[in-house]
């Protein structure tokens, strides 16, 4: 199987799936808001794994410096048409993270929504992302935890025990594809980096697939969104939630 299949495949779907989705809104958002202060003009951001350029209007006025990538070839197509449409100058790639080199290094470097698990290889990936990030600058990565309470209770619910186990035990998944991927914590990034925030994403919501299908996780969205907001920073880590995002400094080498 090619490994960009499952991305080419989702980029069909992305925009209605997940950016016009109000869970999926409203976590991209709560990104946005934490990365914000990091960001003005001739900020040189790299975004890996732009996907179809997800986040190019949030970019649009602050003046960025921007290289963009990402390994699915209709995602990065998907991504040069929206900074076309916006008029947004940045430099888009269809290249793995793997392979990428960067001309200068990095102010801010993004793996938003999952990027960061697709990769089985996670202390030589974040070594690289060392090695392109600036004195002083930060790395923003949005990963899925291996636990979120509503993702496994609906799997028991259907009685997939087996995938709600190899998630929260072994901390793999598996696409029905046969691609994998892998959650991962905060102590799994902590060699080459130091800890300077961390948000839970929708902890106390259901996920926005959930959301997208069911009633009664409107309901309980509705019911529950306030508290969400209010628990977000302070949520420990066993906690989880459907993503969380953590905004790390460069360590000393």
């Amino acid at each position: 199987m090619n490994p960009q299949e499952p991305f080419d495949n989702y980029a069909e779907v992305y925009e209605e799936r997940f950016n016009r989705n109000p869970l999926g809104r409203y976590q991209r958002e709560r990104v946005h808001a934490e990365i914000a202060p990091y960001l003005g003009p001739g900020t040189r951001l790299l975004d890996a794994g732009c996907g179809p350029g997800s986040d190019f209007d949030f970019y649009k006025s602050l003046g960025l410096k921007i290289d963009a990538l990402d390994s699915s070839p209709r995602m990065a197509e998907l991504a040069r048409e929206k900074a076309t449409l916006l008029k947004l100058e940045a430099r888009i790639a269809n290249v793995p993270l793997e392979f990428y080199r960067p001309d200068a290094p990095y102010d801010v470097i993004l793996l938003n929504f999952g990027v960061i698990n697709v990769f089985a290889n996670l202390p030589e990936i974040l070594q690289k992302l060392n090695s392109m990030l600036a004195p002083g600058g930060v790395l923003v990565l949005v990963s899925m935890p291996p636990f979120h309470f509503f993702t496994l209770l609906g799997w028991l619910g259907q009685f997939r025990l087996r995938t709600a186990a190899r998630r929260f035990f072994l901390k793999k998944g598996i696409l029905a594809s046969g691609f994998r991927f892998f959650y991962y914590r905060k102590r799994d990034f902590r060699e080459h980096f130091r800890l300077l925030k961390k948000i839970s994403l929708c902890p106390l919501l259901p996920n926005p697939e959930q959301f997208r299908n069911y009633a009664w996780a409107r309901a309980a969205s509705k019911l529950l969104m306030p508290i969400d907001r209010r628990i977000a920073a302070g949520a420990p880590d066993w906690l989880g939630g459907d993503h969380v995002c953590y905004i790390f400094a460069k360590s000393p080498s």
